[in-house]
């Protein structure tokens, strides 16, 4: 059981790399979002509830509250920040960018998230980011639509 619970907290032992485990998760959750298409809602939930589901197996099997090798969070969560948005190369570029950003510098309110005790927080703190990450990039693309179209008229 416990090789089943690593292999799916690190998704597929990715988590276990020895330099920015956290980077690699994301570029996986990105990777996801690239090749999903019009699937990406059904691949993002089962991937968020099996990342529920392992969060606290995980902590007890890597003995440390929001172990480093939990990488599933950063998948999840990068996969948020591109949900329902164009598959786009910029867009994916700017939206890993500010991903990464948020989730190591885990401003208010990600911070109190990622403070919380209960073991579900390893989920909702990069969840969090990836709704800021989505939010600002579809408020983004209004804006820019909205200033482009005037300037065009």
């Amino acid at each position: 059981m416990k090789t089943f619970i690593k292999a799916i907290a690190s998704f597929f032992y990715i988590g276990h790399l020895p330099i920015a485990p956290g980077t690699f998760g994301s570029v996986a959750g990105l990777l996801l979002a690239w090749t999903s298409n019009e699937t990406l809602t059904y691949v993002f939930l089962p991937l968020c509830v099996a990342g529920f589901l392992v969060a606290a197996p995980a902590e007890n099997v890597y003995g440390a509250k929001d172990p480093k090798q939990f990488v599933l969070d950063e998948v999840c969560g990068m996969m948020l920040g591109l949900l329902w948005l164009p598959k786009e190369i910029v867009i994916f570029i700017i939206a890993f960018l500010l991903f990464r950003l948020l989730d190591v510098w885990k401003p208010w309110p990600v911070s109190l998230l990622q403070k919380n005790k209960n073991p579900l927080s390893i989920m909702w703190d990069d969840l969090a980011c990836g709704i800021a990450v989505n939010v600002a990039l579809q408020a983004g693309m209004k804006l820019w639509g909205a200033a482009h179209g005037a300037a065009a008229a």
